[in-house]
């Protein structure tokens, strides 16, 4: 479950902008693990008594609701993303439920589903649970769910073959090296090779030499394709994207101000900052995550940072990609005579500098007098 929790994580990349539906939330041990991700999700279980135990043992506050998947209590268009993990195989309409998810996310919406697939309504787990609690247990087909989600107005919908830990597939040193050199010849050269390759396999020659990486590729196929079925994950998006084109937090800075001041006043420096990421920087935000604000940090002579969160500046408005903001602002002067320095960066509060995702702070020196 910790897996397929990564995996949606990976596949949605949730942003704090984002309300995520955390759909047949169980205990809301998903909802929880959104909550110290900084991301905001609500919970919804067919089952009151698990959100209850839910909230009680979670380290924050989660927001629930007791609600039926096939008849979700929520207006059309309300979320943006939706993890649903293990949930759906219990639902007597899989069908009517994935519409619902289609309704609730916006146009631009993604939904994962993990669930157990074939062979899961006989294995004794399913048994047991259907005799000692009266639940149904059913397997979620890949191709008959992805049906589903496409009759539901899903536009893109797709099975992640790679998202699993496979145990029984593994590769020698030697193996290894034979894969990198095939990943690094080039097609003529290929093509070649696989011509007599077939000629060898067709006398049953080269299984442990040459013919090494077909076999074992046949073997992963087959591999995978048992994985799939047993436990598909499997992302429905309403509108196929393409990936950004350039990150999403970045921003060139030019900062101005004197080099010299005196100790225990305030300085005045002016900021002019460019939005050149995918995002909108917002100024304000309900959870007080995400909001974009400009940081200051206090470097010693040597250049290296004595306090991180030196000093916060808002921003005056959102600030859309291709805009630019100027910033004209007082900044407490150290206590201390001395050569500093101050580090001008943008920060998306609760997510990251800007500088950890490869954008360029703006750094002055600053004399201490």
């Amino acid at each position: 479950m910790l897996q397929d929790f990564a995996v949606a994580m990976l596949t949605l990349q949730p942003s704090p902008d984002d309300l995520i539906l955390d759909l047949g939330a169980g205990g809301c041990w998903c909802s929880d693990l959104l909550g110290r991700l900084n991301r905001s999700a609500v919970a919804v279980d067919i089952s009151l008594d698990m959100l209850q135990a839910g909230r009680s043992r979670a380290s924050g506050t989660i927001r629930a609701v007791a609600g039926d998947i096939e008849s979700l209590p929520f207006r059309s268009a309300s979320f943006q993303k939706v993890v649903c993990l293990s949930a759906i195989h219990h639902v007597p309409d899989a069908a009517r439920a994935v519409s619902e998810v289609a309704r609730v996310l916006t146009d631009g919406g993604q939904a994962l589903f993990s669930e157990p697939g074939r062979g899961h309504a006989d294995a004794p787990v399913a048994a047991a649970a259907v005799r000692d609690y009266g639940v149904l247990e059913q397997d979620v087909l890949v191709g008959a769910f992805m049906r589903h989600c496409r009759a539901a107005g899903f536009e893109h919908v797709s099975i992640k073959p790679l998202s699993h830990c496979v145990p029984a597939v593994d590769l020698t040193l030697e193996q290894w090296d034979a894969w990198t050199r095939l990943a690094a010849s080039i097609r003529p050269r290929r093509a070649l090779a696989k011509i007599g390759f077939a000629v060898a396999e067709l006398f049953g020659f080269g299984k442990r030499g040459p013919l090494f990486e077909e076999a074992l590729a046949i073997t992963m196929v087959r591999t995978l394709r048992q994985v799939l079925e047993h436990h598909p994950v499997i992302v429905a998006a309403k509108i196929r994207a393409d990936a950004p084109d350039r990150p999403r937090w970045r921003a060139t800075i030019a900062a101005e101000a004197a080099e010299s001041a005196s100790h225990g006043g305030t300085l005045e420096i002016k900021v002019t900052a460019a939005n050149v990421g995918s995002g909108t920087w917002r100024s304000s935000s309900p959870s007080g995550v995400g909001h974009v604000r400009l940081g200051l940090q206090l470097l010693d002579g040597e250049g290296r940072v004595m306090v991180k969160d030196f000093h916060r500046v808002a921003l005056p408005r959102a600030i859309a990609p291709g805009q630019t903001v100027a910033l004209v602002f007082s900044c407490p002067v150290p206590p201390a005579p001395g050569l500093y320095g101050l580090k001008c960066d943008l920060v998306a509060e609760g997510v990251t500098w800007f500088e950890t995702e490869g954008s360029a702070p703006a750094s002055r020196p600053l004399r201490v007098v």
